[in-house]
């Protein structure tokens, strides 16, 4: 006799059960039905990850349709972007104690509205040449990224991002 799996026997059995009281099967009969029943199993077993691991990918990428979707909409995943800004007067220029610079902001137009920018320590740091009084200009960048932040005379300081931006790897400093 031939081995099957125990989930085809079963399945066999539970099948061809109800069956066998209502016609009589020859011995070879059984073995013909118990085979294709084996074999019918068989390919579903065999091909069930590849079904599933199909759907799984065709999810995967609906799922990236509507994220991409709402990035181009400008909502969801892809966050704030980075809009207008007036020119902001600095107030006040701090070296911390690990060499870092902290720089505190005022609208003039809006005297309510402070900010404060936060320069890490560096050899070239772009800080230590403000002073109080001195004008910023924040310039969103076409990608809405973040800002470029340069002085009155023109001169690029620094990339600004925006939160979302800062958050993200591509965004790091290497």
């Amino acid at each position: 006799m031939k081995r099957y799996s125990i989930l085809a026997v079963a399945l066999s059995v539970a099948i061809a059960a109800p069956q066998a009281g209502a016609q009589n099967f020859t011995p070879s009969q059984q073995s013909v039905s118990y085979a294709a029943i084996s074999a019918y199993v068989s390919i579903a077993v065999v091909t069930a990850p590849i079904w599933l691991t199909a759907a799984g990918f065709k999810g995967s990428a609906k799922g990236s349709e509507r994220r991409s979707a709402a990035k181009d909409k400008g909502t969801g995943a892809a966050g704030a972007k980075a809009g207008p800004l007036p020119p902001l007067t600095v107030e006040k220029v701090e070296r911390q104690a690990d060499g870092a610079y902290q720089v505190a902001l005022k609208n003039p137009e809006a005297p309510a509205d402070l900010a404060v920018v936060q320069w890490p320590a560096r050899d070239d740091n772009p800080a230590q040449a403000l002073k109080a009084g001195d004008v910023l200009a924040f310039t969103p960048t076409e990608a809405g990224a973040g800002w470029m932040v340069a002085d009155a005379k023109g001169t690029q300081l620094a990339f600004l991002p925006t939160t979302d931006a800062a958050a993200s790897n591509l965004s790091e400093r290497w």
